[in-house]
């Protein structure tokens, strides 16, 4: 009984010392003196909107790509040629110094002007509506990098009611064993226990403090300050009809970004289809004869023809690119519509496994869990009962959390099919200029 006793005390003993024997520079390392900065989603939400750089290059493509709209409805540029005969050679003593100066001026035909000005104005729709999808995407990064900070918090505290149960174990069975109604290897089991959750407890600080980063990291904070979330999880969410979602997911901004696609690529196409047709050109010429002191005016009209190059090439290409377009946005449909009932399910089904924890599971866990408590204190359980009734608590108060994050991950993922939030005004400044001068 002795050696058994010495060894289990050893064993505590070393657990305790691994816990404790953190160097100095590593755990400053990992949980900096100063104290993260509180910021609230909402403000998470705004700080995110103004520091990431991927809206700075959309603005810009969209800037290039009004530029280019501009431009699309002007015609080709003349060109202006001059010519010099009779310059030398084995020429009759009669020919004189002939001097022509012509302005040639290609006509587009097959309409190609006006398919220029389609494609790109495809073109801003479509940089138009990869701007919101990068918004939401940024949008849904931010949140699920908020909510896990919550959700390291929620299982630190939780870890520490663990803490609590054990170092209360550890008293009670002190008594027990002082009082002889239980083993001394009763007592060292309970502070094992209690070292166990300790160390447990470091574990979850560390993933707190990468969490706090990571989330430092997402909203492109200045400085180097680290960020941490303000507020909790929330333990319910409004559960909508799946019919009325499927009904607005028809108005989705990424299904909306493939109809976008597959309308530049279809103006794009026209755009080639147009490009076939030969364009006749028109010129004007003048010619000056010094020797006789006369002038001749000369009109030519010119057309290719289109016996070898038709834009063949271009034209297969731009074939290509909007079936698959058209191939993509089909598919882009049923995808979404799978992700939605999909996050719609774990939404209802995370709700009801949360509800039905929180009204019944919880309370008769934490009963039973008291009532083996006051038992043992009596000498009338094991340490072994008080020990499973508290970890049966303990599991069950894990589980509820886990419905609790899978709620709110299904919450996130349904606001990105969805498209909420909307992109902020200061986004769509460019947008809303666009629409104006672009009725």
């Amino acid at each position: 009984m002795r050696i058994q006793r010495f060894a289990a005390r050893t064993i505590v003993f070393f657990i305790v010392l691994g816990c404790s024997a953190v160097p100095p520079t590593l755990a400053t390392d990992a949980f900096p003196s100063s104290a993260p900065d509180k910021i609230t989603l909402e403000k998470a939400l705004d700080m995110v909107a103004r520091n990431r750089q991927e809206f700075t290059s959309f603005q810009a493509d969209l800037d290039a790509a009004e530029i280019k709209l501009k431009q699309a409805g002007l015609p080709p540029n003349p060109e202006l040629g001059i010519e010099w005969d009779n310059l030398g050679g084995d020429l009759p003593d009669g020919d004189t110094k002939e001097t022509i100066i012509s302005l040639r001026q290609p006509l587009e035909i097959g309409g190609k002007p006006s398919a220029r000005k389609n494609k790109s104005q495809a073109e801003i729709r479509r940089l138009q509506c990869e701007q919101v999808v990068a918004w939401l995407d940024v949008i849904a990064e931010t949140k699920k990098a908020f909510m896990d900070v919550l959700s390291a918090r929620e299982r630190l505290a939780l870890q520490h009611e663990a803490e609590e149960i054990a170092s209360e174990l550890v008293r009670i069975t002190h008594e027990q064993v002082v009082a002889g109604k239980l083993a001394a290897t009763e007592e060292t089991r309970a502070e094992a226990r209690k070292a166990e959750t300790l160390a447990e407890s470091q574990k979850l600080k560390r993933l707190l403090a990468e969490a706090e980063l990571h989330l430092t990291a997402v909203l492109s904070a200045p400085g180097s300050a680290t960020i941490t979330a303000e507020g909790h999880l929330s333990a319910e969410v409004a559960i909508p009809d799946r019919q009325t979602l499927l009904a607005e997911l028809k108005t989705s901004p990424l299904l909306e970004l493939r109809r976008s696609e597959t309308q530049f690529a279809s103006t794009n196409l026209s755009l080639e289809q147009a490009n076939t047709w030969s364009d006749p050109s028109v010129s004007l010429a003048a010619r000056d004869v010094p020797d006789q002191d006369a002038r001749a005016v000369a009109i030519g009209f010119s057309i290719p023809l289109p016996l070898f190059q038709r834009n063949q090439t271009a034209l297969a290409e731009a074939e290509a690119t909007a079936h698959k377009a058209r191939v993509n946005e089909q598919a882009a449909a049923r995808s979404l519509h799978t992700e939605l009932i999909r996050a719609h399910t774990v939404l209802v089904t995370a709700d009801q496994e949360a509800r039905t924890l929180r009204t019944d599971g919880l309370s008769r866990a934490n009963e039973a869990a008291k009532a083996v408590q006051e038992g043992f204190r009596a000498g009338k359980y094991r340490y072994s009962d008080v020990l499973e009734a508290s970890q049966f608590l303990i599991m069950m108060k894990g589980r509820y959390l886990d419905a609790i994050i899978d709620l709110n991950h299904a919450a996130i993922t349904l606001d990105r099919l969805l498209g909420k939030p909307e992109i902020p005004t200061s986004l769509k400044e460019f947008s809303s200029s666009f629409y104006r001068s672009n009725p």
